[in-house]
């Protein structure tokens, strides 16, 4: 199957199963025999297709394939399978565009094949290199909390560099699942949780900011409290049976929109459970837990769950930009040339359409589960950078050369 990369075997396509390529655009199954045809096009398909291009694609895409809306794709030298299967999309409703769906609606297979034969054929358009190197230079290898340093600094002198508190009275933002802890900070904004200072830093961060930083303290290593509160751990340990439910035994919860309690802070941890008592932190379960404890009790919880050994949340530390990068070229080939005709070529591109098209697929705008899963965690950085840095990349057309077929006898 390697030889796939850059040729494709006659014997090979003619044992694939046929399955109907109108059925999922998504590039996955086989190339069928009749696209196989649109591999190797003949003249009188090249010019049928120019034809059906100058009358509906070109006022968008160009008569050459080179789109003069940065929104838009480019199609010249485009991989033919894909754009054939894509068209189908469009008309069979897998994919929604209404300028789409306009343009190449009234055509059957053969004008559909012919015009993907034509932008396929076209040479791709050049990317001229920057008169400044450095401006608008991607840093593959860039840190990727780079974009929360500033606003991880505020948090650090109360709750350590890494999340873990050397303060008596201060929480371990450590072992917290990222939804959990966007709740918490969502609270404060929303004065569920009263606290003026807590109140005036969230309310300085978006939404998306808040996530990067429940990411960032979720990859750290935990640590339990250096103190170990004055309460009896026994004791506790008997308390801590009607918690377990909701925060695990030992204090480590496993639903991601539950605290774990495991290693926190014993001072704060009596200092929270004050706060739902008397309503300055509105949780009616919480209220009503903490209204059932005596000051004896919060001290005997208070250290054993200090004594836990906190654990790690399953959360993936996120990707650089070059790691994003090496998982798109596992598809779309290096620097995004694409050697599989089924597979799009992302390189030259234009960045402002490849941002669109990552965000259609994060929001499941566009169908194609594995670009969904692929998409989700992209965070807004993400995108600009894999979008900029394929954009940037010389595009390469794709001749594929026709072997004989193996004897087999």
């Amino acid at each position: 199957m390697n030889k796939l990369s850059s040729v494709l075997c006659c014997a090979i396509l003619a044992t694939w199963p046929a399955v109907a390529a109108a059925q999922s655009p998504v590039a996955t199954q086989p190339v069928q025999p009749e696209e196989r045809a649109a591999l190797f096009p003949t003249r009188d398909m090249l010019q049928q297709g120019r034809n059906i291009a100058e009358a509906a694609c070109a006022k968008c895409h160009g008569l050459d394939g080179i789109s003069d809306d940065s929104g838009r794709p480019n199609l010249a030298g485009q991989r033919v399978v894909y754009l054939y299967r894509i068209l189908q999309a469009y008309q069979n409703g897998y994919r929604i565009d209404q300028s789409m769906g306009h343009a190449g609606g009234f055509l059957n297979d053969e004008g559909l094949m012919s015009v993907a034969a034509w932008y396929a054929s076209l040479t791709p358009a050049r990317v001229e290199p920057a008169e400044d190197p450095e401006a608008g230079h991607i840093d593959l290898a860039a840190d990727p909390f780079e974009g929360i340093r500033t606003d991880l600094k505020k948090c650090a002198k109360c709750h350590g560099e890494t999340g873990n508190s050397s303060a008596a009275g201060m929480p371990n933002l450590t072992a917290q699942d990222p939804v959990y802890f966007q709740s918490a900070m969502q609270a404060y904004a929303d004065g569920e949780r009263q606290h003026k200072m807590m109140t005036r830093l969230v309310g300085n961060l978006d939404e998306q900011t808040i996530s990067d930083m429940g990411v960032y303290y979720a990859v750290q290593e935990p640590e339990r409290s250096a103190s170990q509160g004055e309460g009896d751990e026994a004791e506790g340990r008997v308390l801590a049976e009607e918690c377990a439910n909701c925060h695990g035994e030992d204090g480590n919860a496993a639903a991601d929109d539950m605290p774990s309690l495991a290693g926190q802070d014993p001072k704060y941890f009596i200092k929270a459970m004050h706060a739902y008592r008397e309503g300055e932190r509105h949780h009616e379960a919480m209220a009503n837990a903490a209204d059932g404890l005596s000051e004896t009790d919060l001290e005997n919880l208070a250290t054993f769950y200090a004594a836990r050994a906190p654990a790690k949340r399953s959360v993936r530390v996120p990707f650089t930009a070059a790691e994003w990068v090496d998982r798109c070229e596992r598809c779309h080939g290096i620097d995004g040339n694409s050697t599989d005709p089924r597979f799009p070529m992302l390189a030259g591109q234009n960045s402002d359409y490849l941002e669109q098209a990552l965000k259609a697929y994060s929001d499941k705008g566009r169908n194609n589960s594995t670009m969904h899963a692929m998409a989700a965690p992209l965070s807004d950085s993400d995108i600009r950078n894999i979008s900029g840095y394929f954009s940037s990349q010389q595009p390469k057309s794709i001749v594929y050369a026709q072997l004989p077929c193996e004897n087999q006898d």
